[in-house]
């Protein structure tokens, strides 16, 4: 599995929201903050205006595409699953339609946009916890890493289910930023854990 592939699904989208986060909020359609403590922003919101209308989709939809490779690669090297590569290319199509639909207005855009972002927020922990529980121990020097990032998750989803009722914006930007941080993750630190491949 390459190692320079996994890294660059992960920098480029990172590094992509934060330049993104650092134009909007000079632009001031955003709060100065530090999202991830404080939730000022939501991660669609830094997105929508100016500059960084342009660099989610000249960045993060590319990024998205080599994902589609990692999935790939995933599905002929390492674990063969048909369904599990459905999937997580299912999932890589509706992030790349939110992608496309931010910062657009209107009812189709606006439904392009949530069930985009709903569909990969899903479909993709899902598919990653799939793949770490599937993948042989002799494929793997650990998993401690991978299982406690997994963990995280589900704290992330119970959180959210929690403060939803209470209708807190900050809260709920707060743990999507730490989540979509972590499905990122995912991909760099699977890869450097995985013995030795073909690929």
């Amino acid at each position: 599995m390459n190692n320079t592939l996994s890294r660059i699904i992960f920098l480029v989208p990172v590094l992509t929201v934060v330049v993104s986060y650092f134009f909007s909020s000079l632009g001031g359609y955003v709060d100065l903050c530090f999202p991830l403590l404080n939730g000022c922003t939501s991660i669609s919101k830094v997105g929508r205006y100016g500059v960084s209308f342009y660099l989610y989709k000249i960045f993060i939809i590319p990024s998205v595409i080599l994902m589609i490779i990692f999935w790939y690669q995933v599905n002929k090297h390492i674990h063969k699953s048909n369904l599990l590569f459905l999937l997580s290319i299912t999932s890589c199509i509706f992030l790349i339609v939110y992608l496309i639909a931010l910062g657009f207005e209107g009812k189709i855009y606006r439904f392009m946009r949530e069930i985009g972002i709903f569909l990969f927020f899903i479909l993709t922990p899902l598919c990653q916890t799939w793949l770490a529980f599937s993948i042989s121990n002799k494929k793997i020097r650990s998993k401690f890493f991978i299982n406690t990032l997994l963990s995280i998750y589900l704290v992330c989803v119970g959180s959210y289910l929690l403060i939803l009722p209470l209708d807190n914006s900050n809260y709920e930007n707060m743990i999507e930023w730490n989540f979509a941080l972590l499905i990122f993750l995912f991909f760099p630190l699977f890869t450097s854990l995985l013995r030795k491949t073909n690929v």
